[in-house]
């Protein structure tokens, strides 16, 4: 074991070491990335994301480019996915960054220990797709009431105020004086609990009412006022409240989320204490909460109370200094299933399952009243040496229906109310061909036809031969057919669950189509009727198309009695004319023949029989137009519609007026869709065109064949070579005529540890790949790279230990060449 272990540890030094290496080149890699990004270099991917991040569409982008002044097609690359790299108005790197500021679109935020966008991306793809959640737990009843952010228990901090409520320091007042007197004054209550009046001096009223204090104030007003007077002859009048509410502090303890000091108004009570505390935790109790002042006990709070009945009679107002203890809940039980709330209920000592039942919001009316089931953990001094929990299975039916709590629950109990069962019983079902069908009640001596009678008669192409009675054997639910036929006096009686069905003529009737092909709006198969004409099914199937062949149509038609020459198919031509389907059309004649002003005669009506396939041929040579784009530096860039099928990329660049003095024909990027994508697909195959023998050579046989949908792009001289893949430094290396690959790798700091020289591939600014290429061991082969090109060192793969019989070859075939050069 101690071997296998330092084998083990072995093992993982090789592996690790590798990774090290990699993970300080990738580091290498991301700093001159964000070297490159602070210098305005932006990549292309960091400016898509950029776009993305901003909400902006794409035409909301082209837009605003306008307003600036700028070519609405300036970022068409970062917009559109199947717009190719570098389409669009030239502009470098660097004013990139200031475009995007203009257009404010602000830089991606950088999450907390992520450097790029492309660790972002590793990091969402390192994510699982689907998060694994285990069964949801129930929720503990009244906990929701603290976790709502609202402001149900914010309490008051002014007026109005409860009629009892007394005065006291720290509260102020607003005095009203109107009439012969117009004065309003703010009186706040000092600390020895009166107020100054003006004109009247001092007035106590700490432990006053506002009513009491009003009383008080026709006295002491009066003496300044002589207005002031109770009734009719009053000449001054005033009135009197609260503008803010004194604070108090008081203490929420216990099992809350915050326990704390906090500051409330004079009017807060128990209840909204405990919401600035966010309510008791998970262990708290909801039944209990205690409000004590100085050393006595003044109230108990139950939230069920206020919750189950909007009553609270222990929620006192609070005092200064008065603490709301929440000790440890009590008995926790657990109810589900077909209760209103599901849910974990805290019960207080003497409440059973009916509480319990009454606390979950009572039952659902499909809840089965005869199997309550109580899952328990026994006491631990009933619990035997493999049994430690009972089912208990409760009969409530009678329980509900008292006020008794007989049935007692204990601390840890599940209960689970169930439904009743899905069977119905007294059915008998109808399906077919009846106005009605569906599931019916099986009545006393109900018979089939009662049930055809309610399930509303049967309807008029029904088959009278034969209904069909599928019942159902009670003892082992076995089926058995029983025939009855519509025509004579069956009518037997119906047993629960059995299932008629009644059918239809057509049923029997074999499907019956024609089917339509070639220039038509919806080619396919139809449903065959009686006399129906070949006009009918085109004008069924959306009438002609454009280019349609509006001379003559084909039908092939099925054979009944084959003749001796074994053909199965008869082929006829029926005469159309241009106005088929629709008169005005009489103008648009195919072959031109005639006066195109006036129509022909109306071609008869060909009548169509069950099967025919009818093929609407296509005009002769009418196509739409087939349109290619070319864009970058030519003359004249633009969308060009193909002047012939075969006309080839040379002729296109001649109509686009040459290529400009700017341009680099050896860069060509030339875009074709992709076979099978569809017409309306933007999926696009690079394709690698030697533009440059093209030009000097029209007849070269690289000059492509244009196809419908074709994009071109002459972008503008590249004199770079880009150095990416396991080299010590990816960079963009100035080209340097008849360089080797060599010169581009060590310029990049040469191959990294994990480099595979022997892959090393360059991809040409065309789009063509050339590998290294090793004939036997001492020869290779190695490309040149030119401007624009992209030199990609890969990975080593995988060692999958010694290939001998590879080994074996390259030896052998090597001591054969020697044998032949030094022999």
């Amino acid at each position: 074991m101690r071997f296998k272990s330092i084998a083990f540890a072995g093992a993982l030094v090789a592996v690790v070491t590798p990774a090290h290496a990699q993970v300080r080149d990738t580091a290498a890699a991301i700093q001159e990335l964000q070297q490159e990004i602070m210098s305005g270099r932006l990549t292309a991917d960091e400016i898509r994301a950029r776009i993305r991040a901003s909400g902006l569409s794409e035409a909301e982008i082209r837009q605003r480019l306008r307003e600036l002044g700028y070519p609405e097609d300036l970022l068409e690359q970062y917009l559109a996915m199947g717009v190719p790299p570098g389409v669009g108005s030239p502009v470098s790197a660097a004013q990139i960054e200031e475009i995007l500021r203009e257009l404010s679109i602000a830089p991606v935020p950088e999450e907390p220990g992520v450097d790029t966008l492309s660790q972002v991306a590793e990091a969402e793809a390192s994510e699982p797709a689907v998060a694994i959640e285990g069964p949801t737990p129930l929720p503990i009843f009244g906990k929701s009431l603290f976790e709502r952010a609202t402001t149900e228990f914010r309490p008051l901090t002014m007026g109005p105020v409860p009629p009892n409520y007394r005065l006291g320091p720290g509260d102020e007042l607003v005095l009203i004086l109107t009439g012969d007197v117009q004065d309003i004054y703010t009186l706040p209550v000092t600390r020895e609990g009166f107020i100054i009046v003006p004109n009247v001096g001092r007035v106590s009223v700490n432990g006053l009412t506002l009513d009491q204090l009003r009383n008080a104030l026709y006295a002491q007003l009066g003496r300044a006022y002589s207005g002031v007077v109770r009734g009719p002859e009053a000449t001054t009048f005033f009135e009197v409240s609260i503008s803010t509410l004194r604070r108090n502090q008081v203490f929420v303890i216990g099992e809350v989320e915050r326990p704390a000091a906090y500051e409330v108004t004079s009017v807060a009570t128990a209840l909204q204490a405990l919401y600035q505390a966010g309510g008791p935790t998970d262990q708290g109790s909801f039944r209990d909460v205690q409000i004590r002042r100085g050393d006595r006990l003044i109230a108990n709070l139950d939230i069920y109370e206020y919750l189950t009945s909007g009553s609270a009679t222990g929620d006192v107002p609070l005092n200064h200094g008065d603490v709301v203890f929440v000790p440890v809940r009590g008995s926790w039980i657990e109810v589900d299933g077909n209760v209103v709330r599901p849910g974990l209920y805290e019960l207080k000592e003497g409440e059973g399952l009916r509480s319990l039942m009454m606390l979950a919001g009572g039952i659902e009316p499909e809840a089965d009243l005869r199997r309550v089931q109580i899952d328990r953990i026994l006491p631990p001094d009933q619990r035997d040496q493999g049994v430690q929990r009972v089912i208990l299975d409760v009969n409530v039916t009678a329980l509900l229906e008292t006020e008794d709590d007989t049935v007692s629950v204990e601390a840890g109990d599940k209960v689970y109310v169930f439904a009743v069962s899905e069977e119905r019983r007294n059915t008998v079902m109808i399906r077919g061909n009846v106005w009605a069908p569906g599931v019916y009640e099986l009545s006393p001596s109900m018979r089939l036809l009662d049930l055809i009678d309610r399930a509303g008669g049967l309807k008029g192409n029904t088959y009278l031969g034969r209904a069909q009675v599928v019942r159902m054997n009670p003892i082992d639910l076995s089926k058995r057919m029983v025939a009855v036929s519509l025509t004579g006096e069956d009518n037997p009686l119906l047993e629960e669950y059995d299932e008629v069905t009644i059918y239809s003529v057509s049923e029997f009737r074999e499907r019956r189509f024609v089917t339509i092909y070639g220039a038509v709006q919806s080619p396919g198969a139809y449903e065959y009727q009686d006399e129906m004409t070949l006009r009918d099914l085109v004008i069924a199937a959306g009438g002609l198309r454009e280019n349609a062949y509006v001379l003559e149509a084909e039908v092939a038609r099925v054979v009944s009695q084959p003749d001796s020459s074994g053909d199965f198919v008869e082929i006829q031509t029926v005469a159309l004319d241009s106005s088929y389907v629709i008169a005005q059309w009489a103008s648009h004649r195919a072959s031109g023949a005639g006066d195109p002003g006036q129509a022909g005669p109306r071609a008869p009506d060909f009548e169509l029989a069950q099967y025919d396939n009818i093929f609407i041929r296509n005009r002769p040579g009418f196509e739409l137009q087939r349109t290619v784009t070319i864009s970058g530096q030519v003359r004249f860039p633009g969308k060009y519609a193909l002047r012939r099928k075969d006309e080839r990329l040379s002729s296109l660049v001649e109509r686009a007026g040459g290529l400009s003095n700017e341009a680099y024909a050896a860069g060509i990027r030339f875009y074709r869709t992709g076979e099978g994508a569809g017409e309306d697909s933007t999926a696009q195959a690079r394709v690698n065109v030697d533009l440059v023998k093209i030009l000097e050579n029209p007849e070269f046989a690289g000059n492509l064949i244009l196809e419908d949908g074709d994009s071109i792009y002459i972008p503008e001289f590249i004199p770079t070579v880009r150095v990416e893949g396991s080299v010590l430094h990816p960079v963009d290396v100035m080209f340097e005529p008849g360089a080797g690959l060599d010169y581009y790798v060590n310029s990049a700091g040469g191959y990294a540890r994990d480099g595979d020289k022997g892959r090393t591939r360059v991809e040409y600014a065309n789009g063509s790949v050339r590998t290294v290429h090793k004939t036997l061991i001492i020869f290779k082969t190695e490309p040149k790279p030119q401007p624009g090109s992209r030199v990609y060192v890969p990975e080593k793969p995988p060692s999958r230990g010694v290939n001998w019989v590879a080994i074996t070859a390259v030896v052998t075939s090597f001591a054969t060449v020697y044998a032949l050069l030094f022999k």
